[in-house]
């Protein structure tokens, strides 16, 4: 089945979830770890696979959209109001983000002159070329963003474990594909 029905994700967004939650999670810990680094080589090949698991990243969250009007999402199994509106906030904002985070970045890089490739197999177009005031900006942007989405990510976890052990319902059964 690889459309969504009213009460499972299909495997198209099952794919989509597991692969982008693996890619975001990743990214987040290798930003953590390339910003301490000293400048050297590695820290720029680091820097080259952040921006093309980035631009994968980005990639997905389109492809996501449009599949989600497609296979809309089954309904979420909310136990109060509260719990459909926070979930609902949460996963916009993990939207939001899969969408600020790469842009941000493809600003920031470009504007402080150095190319984004996608494991060189295509380099993004040059927006903005070199300008310290933009490239600032969107570092702030992406450097601020980054962490609160580690506190976002975690409420999502939290969220899903609640169901499953608490509950007891579906929520991450159907997300695993599982009756």
């Amino acid at each position: 089945m690889l459309k969504n029905t009213a009460n499972s994700y299909g495997l198209v967004s099952r794919a989509n979830h597991w692969i982008s939650a693996i890619l975001f999670i990743g990214l987040i810990a290798l930003g953590l770890y390339m910003s301490d680094l000293p400048k050297s080589p590695e820290k720029f090949e680091l820097y080259d696979l952040h921006k093309s698991l980035g631009i994968g990243l980005f990639m997905l969250m389109m492809l996501r959209l449009v599949w989600l009007k497609m296979s809309p999402n089954p309904e979420q199994l909310s136990k109060t109001k509260f719990e459909h509106i926070l979930g609902h906030a949460v996963k916009g904002i993990l939207y939001l983000a899969m969408i600020i985070m790469p842009i941000s970045g493809w600003i920031m890089s470009t504007t402080g002159g150095h190319e984004v490739s996608f494991f060189n197999l295509f380099t993004l177009p040059v927006l903005i070329g070199e300008n310290e005031t933009i490239h600032e900006i969107a570092e702030g942007i992406h450097s601020t963003v980054g962490p609160l989405l580690i506190l976002v990510v975690l409420l999502h976890i939290a969220g899903a474990m609640k169901h499953h052990f608490v509950y007891k319902d579906n929520t991450l059964k159907r997300m695993l594909g599982k009756k």
